[in-house]
């Protein structure tokens, strides 16, 4: 099953309600890497995006998913963005992906100076439509690592 995020087609409300909910189980079961990750200097990660040294990107988020997940699970997806919008905080915007048997997750993490979000892009599932929101906070729970 593929699972379409914000590139979907408008006017499907049960899609869209069904992604929010989708993020907000994504965000959750990520929040220790968040928390871990947002304790890079932020001036540092947007010289690495704008420079696009994108090795430099995927080591930081591999040393900080390491200590929660089972390895290679969140990734880097090599692509990331600084937006500079008049009146606006700041935004990073990494692409990012969330791998785990039966689940795959294409999403965006959007940090700005007082807030993260994630924005989830595409879902690939062994389960058939529509989305079971258990079955799929059951994957990305699994992924982790055993807590000693």
């Amino acid at each position: 099953m593929m699972f379409e995020g914000h590139d979907r087609p408008h006017g499907r409300a049960a899609s869209a309600d069904a992604l929010t909910a989708a993020e907000r189980v994504l965000a959750i079961e990520i929040r220790d890497f968040i928390a871990e990750f947002c304790l890079l200097d932020g001036g540092v990660l947007i010289a690495w995006v704008r420079g696009e040294r994108h090795g430099n990107i995927a080591d930081l988020v591999a040393s900080s998913a390491e200590p929660f997940f089972k390895d290679a699970t969140l990734t880097y997806a090599d692509a990331a963005d600084v937006r500079l919008d008049w009146g606006r905080s700041m935004q990073v915007i990494l692409d990012m992906e969330f791998v785990t048997t039966p689940v795959t997750v294409f999403f965006k993490l959007v940090l700005d100076g007082r807030s993260v979000g994630v924005a989830i892009q595409r879902i690939l599932a062994e389960q058939g439509p529509p989305l079971c929101l258990d079955a799929f906070a059951r994957a990305l729970s699994g992924a982790r690592l055993a807590r000693g």
